[in-house]
């Protein structure tokens, strides 16, 4: 009677295991957001993530991303919070006031590209626990940023005195830069940019060299201005609405974990720069003007674009924080990560 009892027991045991080891292996899919079109080089770069994922997880999570856009772009950070979809990529600039610390890594001449930078502000990020003050109904996963953000034209425009005037496209961080500079911006996101330049609403746009690719721009500018550093960059966000990531096994939120954070910004932030490069390229092959902002004409820029950095510490201040001491610690590690 014991020894069958135990055998019960032990069958039990046996089931019970199986069971948890099933539920731990169960084959999960998040749905995920996208706005930017099918010629961006988002939509390879984050093939390459996802496989992260689904070789993390041994083929358990995958990522399902939208082929069209549900939202406009600065829409896209609601579809997640309010469980449309369960991730998305997002460009905080574009959802004024919510991510204002995180924004820090968007100060002009900051960024010498994005391997270096993207790793070291999700590091920043995380080491000051900004996470838990910015994102309090979705959950973070990854930050990443662009290259640095140059002028793009249909003529040279290499000194303030010609970019005084002209009609420039800009979005998030480049619209009061722009401003500053004496431009005359016209403010609206990135996937409306071709059709300004192609009606001639601007005579450029402010972008990094990706962009001129990823929303076919190359074939209506001719003329490129690159700034040491980036006259501006952009953040951005990867997060998940929290009951979704609930949802998930334990070992699926491990996988998507372990691809996410610094790991997943290392990734992001080499595949834009190999972005960069190739529209770049592209543009030398139509024989495009490519020039470099020279040294004397960037110490003419930089007092008039201090009050972003000045701007960003007073918000920093404002929460209870030091933001000249957060700002200094950002510069600290994009430089460590530099060497």
């Amino acid at each position: 009677m014991l020894q069958r009892t135990m055998l019960s027991v032990l069958a039990a045991g046996v089931v019970i295991a199986f069971g948890a080891a099933s539920a731990s292996a169960q084959k999960q899919t998040l749905k995920m957001a996208y706005w930017a079109g099918p010629s961006h080089h988002m939509v390879k770069t984050q093939e390459a993530w996802i496989k992260t994922i689904e070789a993390a997880s041994g083929g358990n999570l995958t990522i399902e991303v939208d082929k069209a856009p549900l939202a406009k772009p600065d829409g896209q950070y609601d579809l997640v919070k309010n469980g449309v979809r369960d991730m998305v990529w997002h460009v905080p600039a574009y959802t004024r006031g919510r991510f204002e610390m995180l924004q820090a890594g968007e100060i002009p001449f900051l960024c010498p590209n994005a391997t270096v930078c993207a790793p070291a502000l999700w590091k920043w990020y995380a080491k000051h626990k900004l996470a838990d003050k910015e994102f309090t109904d979705t959950k973070l996963l990854t930050v990443f940023m662009h290259g640095p953000g140059g002028i793009h034209t249909l003529k040279p425009a290499t000194t303030l005195e010609q970019i005084k005037g002209i009609k420039i496209r800009a979005g998030g961080a480049g619209v009061p830069i722009g401003k500053a500079l004496g431009m005359s911006v016209v403010s609206m996101t990135a996937t409306e940019a071709h059709e300004a330049l192609s009606r001639g609403t601007v005579d450029g746009v402010l972008f990094p060299w990706e962009a001129m690719d990823s929303f076919r721009l190359t074939e209506l500018t001719k003329a490129h201005l690159e700034v040491p550093g980036g006259m501006y960059t952009a953040t951005f966000i990867i997060n998940i609405n929290p009951r979704s990531f609930d949802r998930l096994t334990d070992s699926n939120k491990a996988a998507l974990m372990k691809a996410s954070g610094e790991a997943g910004s290392a990734l992001f932030g080499k595949h834009w720069d190999a972005a960069d490069d190739k529209a770049r390229d592209n543009a030398k092959k139509l024989g495009h003007s490519i020039q470099t902002l020279a040294p004397a004409e960037l110490d003419r820029w930089r007092p008039m674009l201090q009050f972003v950095e000045d701007e960003w510490v007073k918000k920093a201040n404002s929460r209870g924080l030091n933001g000249k001491m957060l700002l200094d610690d950002l510069r600290a590690m994009i430089k460590a990560s530099s060497s």
